[in-house]
């Protein structure tokens, strides 16, 4: 029996990563021995590289503010571990999280451990907590791909691909097809999907899966309207819907948005929610997700931003020119080894004055001189730090008037920052 929050994490991440040729047969038995929770739940699924997160918390405050009970399931955490499975904004409590592993313990313990990876066994946890929650729709966010993804067991109301991109390659495949292929391995049979995927090719292929699947695909961009990006959040138009206002900032929340904007029209058409006007506006307008562009201080600016892939730092990069077309901007940036860390440094080089070069907590974070002696320029603006600590300090201590700090990265690197300015700060 589990007794404390840290034993149950440590259980979990003993699974690791699932061995040999992966199938979602085991995690199936597990469920039917559980019961099916699964299948006791209203569910939306939502896939794709970036703005997951993003389009499951404008999703999620417009039904909050609709009065409907909303779970969520995300990935990774930031601050604590149950905010990975949360209902209305409120993370698991420890209290459930030990309730519910210790349930699951019971069965698993008589299992091979080897078929199953630490991700499967918190999206079981999640089912258990949710059937017993007074919950009226859960948000499930894949963790890598969509096919073989643990979350791949619900049949849900709507499913959605945000976009495809080049993160895990090496599990999910070297092409963007390929790629594209697993993450539309979430359409099911009747269940509509939703996208903001642009790529002509990658959408020729959703068209057939979606065809072959009976299932409606919906591009709500071609409905829509950016307006502009501002300090002060971003604005746009979707069908009906006139001058749409958002606290998150950039053209790419404004994809995410509408992308969610689409959901909610489709489940107010069928009748699945009557959701007004007046929870619409507000739950996009009050959307806010931490890590996400964040201010930390607005004068100077001290932004925390979660770009960790070659897309999100681009996302990244155009917001800054939009809002601070004429600050210098510096960078402190963490990654971690799987990513493309030297093309992502070249590319925020190209926009800078200064790069800081760190390192998180994480066990696969890069060190800052491995990740320097990767670069192919000349690196005269480009520095090392071992502590992001004293590093953060020092930055923001000395940022004057005209300059935009950005610490961004890996989530992880923004879990410890984040943990560090709002917990462990002096």
């Amino acid at each position: 029996m589990f007794k404390k929050e840290i034993d149950v994490i440590n259980w979990i991440n003993g699974f690791g990563h699932s061995e040999g040729e992966r199938t979602l047969g085991p995690l199936r038995a597990v469920l039917a021995k559980l019961g099916n929770p699964h299948d006791k739940l209203r569910t939306i699924h939502v896939a794709g590289t970036n703005g997951k997160g993003s389009t499951v918390a404008f999703l999620r405050h417009v039904l909050t503010e609709s009065g409907r009970q909303v779970g969520t399931f995300t990935s990774p955490y930031l601050m604590c571990f149950g905010e990975r499975m949360s209902i209305d904004g409120k993370p698991l409590t420890r209290v459930d999280l030990l309730a519910y592993a210790n349930q699951l313990y019971d069965i698993l313990k008589d299992e091979n451990a080897a078929d199953f990876a630490s991700f499967d066994v918190i999206t079981l946890i999640s089912f258990l907590y949710f059937a017993n929650s007074a919950v009226d729709i859960v948000l499930y966010e894949t963790g890598i791909g969509g096919r073989l993804d643990s979350t791949n067991v619900i049949t849900p109301l709507v499913c959605a691909i945000t976009n495809v991109g080049h993160d895990h390659a090496e599990i999910l495949g070297d092409t963007q097809l390929a790629r594209a292929m697993e993450k539309l391995g979430i359409v099911k049979e009747g269940v509509p999907l939703f996208t903001t995927e642009e790529d002509p090719e990658l959408l020729t292929l959703f068209e057939k899966e979606c065809a072959s699947k009976h299932a409606t695909l919906n591009q709500p961009l071609m409905d829509a309207e950016f307006i502009r990006t501002t300090c002060a959040g971003t604005l746009f138009h979707f069908k009906s819907y006139r001058f749409v206002k958002l606290k998150m900032h950039g053209e790419h929340q404004f994809k995410n948005a509408t992308l969610a904007l689409s959901i909610i029209d489709y489940l107010n058409a069928s009748e699945v929610f009557q959701i007004d006007l007046e929870a619409i506006y507000k739950g996009l307008d009050i959307t806010s997700w931490e890590g996400r562009f964040e201010y930390i201080q607005k004068d100077p600016p001290v932004i925390l931003d979660g770009a960790h892939n070659i897309e999100g730092i681009r996302s990244l990069i155009d917001v800054l020119n939009d809002i601070y077309p004429n600050h210098k901007k510096k960078f402190i940036f963490s990654a971690i080894a799987t990513k493309d860390a030297a093309k992502m440094v070249k590319m925020l080089n190209e926009v800078t004055n200064e790069i800081i070069i760190t390192k998180g907590t994480h066990p696969h974070s890069i060190r800052p001189r491995e990740l320097y002696d990767m670069i192919d320029y000349d690196g005269k603006n480009t520095y090392e730090a071992q502590s992001f600590k004293k590093t953060i300090n020092q930055s923001i201590k000395s940022l004057k008037s005209n300059e935009v700090l950005i610490i961004c990265g890996s989530l992880y690197f923004i879990s410890d920052v984040r943990t560090y300015l709002f917990k462990g700060r002096a």
